[in-house]
């Protein structure tokens, strides 16, 4: 057993450099402690593409089958199919990925029946604790045989956007960064009728062309000049397990997280009168007094999709939505799921008829930062400073929130990663760009 469950244990996943800080008797352990942890007899399995995926599929079957349990193995397939089929079917379910981590990390998203979270404060900390009093077990050669449940999740995802209800005339680009979307997106092709020019669909761990993380500008300039080129409709670009999609608007533009969250919401408040939105402590302030000026009921959360999602379902919200791309629909058992906002927005396209640049110019946000990283010796030691060098209250939610009647921010701990992470927004560049500065020099 290694000596670093406090490094892979984060507060709502696991993760680790596979075959260091997470081995196959850590993954083992996680298998048979998480089996007796949840009390179907019956769990389903995904993952994503990474390279590591067989061996960490074959140690976490062997802990679950270890228990006497039976596996539902449902292959390679984007996150949130497994959520999807979790809800459906009734049960616990454990993806096997790192998301957006580079190729050498993997990692484990584990849910209850039904597709509920398990984070830190529902189960995840008991999990780790108990693996504690587990012996080290033989992992066997598994020759699993993938299911045909997919076949549910494609109904199901019809039944929420409806082929109908999307023009197949838009033209988008689609940047899968050889991630888990490549193997469902033919079969979503195929149903949706989609007219899309594509960039790095085959599914590949070693993430050959670039990371498969969105969240930076970098990894999205080919999208981006995609959509120029070709005068396409919009882009999207997905991370590693597909449960994350960044979009680009027809002018080339990246519409945040917040613009989304926005987009969606306002929308989604013209067939709700009493729509509640939960949103997390990234979620640009301008954007909110959009919802709540047009009657949305909005609801702040700490950053996480295990956080998100147990809001959402103790409040029964209908949406919910991340400044980092990740959104939540009530009737995907409040699941985040990408491909349910691919179409989401082109079901938005189809029925308003405006291009995606007007419909978002039309909330005129403020400039903004997007998020940017910076690796620290202390995040702890990065966060105190920062309290020293502006003046006035902190809301301490998640990391450190501050608002002035100019600027807002936030900064925390990255939960995957020894970063802080920074979000900006601002009434004129110029301020963003000093409040950055003051950060930047203080950590």
């Amino acid at each position: 057993m290694s000596n670093n469950l406090d490094v892979i244990f984060k507060s709502y996943d696991i993760r680790g450099v596979f075959g260091d800080s997470l081995t196959m008797q850590d993954a083992y352990k996680i298998g048979y402690s998480f089996s007796q942890f949840v009390e179907s007899e019956s769990i389903l399995i995904g993952h994503d593409g990474r390279v590591s995926n067989m061996e960490m599929l074959d140690a976490v079957a062997s802990g679950i089958s270890s228990t006497g349990k039976s596996i539902l193995y449902v292959g390679l397939v984007p996150t949130d199919v497994v959520y999807s089929l979790s809800g459906l079917l009734n049960l616990p379910g454990v993806i096997i990925t790192a998301s957006h981590n580079p190729k050498e990390y993997n990692g484990l998203k584990l849910c209850n029946s039904g597709a509920v979270p398990i984070g830190e404060h529902s189960g995840l900390l008991d999990i780790k604790n108990s693996i504690k009093n587990i012996d080290s077990g033989v992992i066997n050669n598994f020759q699993l045989e993938k299911n045909n449940e997919l076949d549910l999740y494609f109904e199901h995802i019809q039944r929420l956007v409806s082929p109908k209800k999307i023009n197949n005339k838009i033209k988008f680009g689609v940047d899968g960064g050889n991630g888990a979307i490549g193997s469902i997106f033919n079969n979503l092709e195929n149903i949706y009728n989609f007219n899309c020019d594509q960039l790095y669909m085959e599914v590949d761990g070693t993430f050959p062309n670039h990371p498969a993380d969105p969240s930076s500008k970098e990894n999205l300039q080919e999208i981006i000049k995609l959509v120029k080129d070709n005068n396409l409709d919009f882009g999207v670009a997905f991370d590693g397990d597909a449960d994350r999609a960044v979009f680009i608007d027809d002018l080339g533009n990246i519409v945040s997280g917040s613009m989304m969250t926005t987009l969606i919401a306002d929308y989604l408040s013209e067939k709700n009168n009493n729509l509640k939105v939960v949103y997390n402590v990234n979620v640009s302030p301008h954007a909110l007094s959009l919802l709540e000026s047009k009657g949305v009921s909005l609801f702040r959360c700490k950053v996480g999709h295990s956080n998100i999602k147990a809001m959402m379902k103790e409040l029964d919200a209908d949406f919910g939505g991340e400044h980092s791309a990740h959104f939540y629909y009530k009737d995907n058992y409040f699941a985040d799921s990408a491909i349910l906002t691919l179409l989401m927005l082109m079901s938005i396209i189809t029925e308003k008829g405006q291009k995606v640049s007007s419909m978002i110019d039309k909330y005129n946000f403020p400039p903004s930062s997007g998020e940017i990283n910076f690796t620290v010796k202390d995040v702890n030691d990065s966060l105190k400073k920062i309290k020293t060098v502006f003046s006035g209250n902190f809301d301490e939610l998640d990391g450190l929130s501050y608002f002035d009647e100019k600027f807002w921010f936030n900064v925390r701990g990255s939960n995957t990663e020894p970063k802080l992470r920074v979000n900006i927004e601002a009434f004129s560049q110029k301020i963003l760009d000093e409040v950055l500065e003051k950060i930047s020099t203080t950590i």
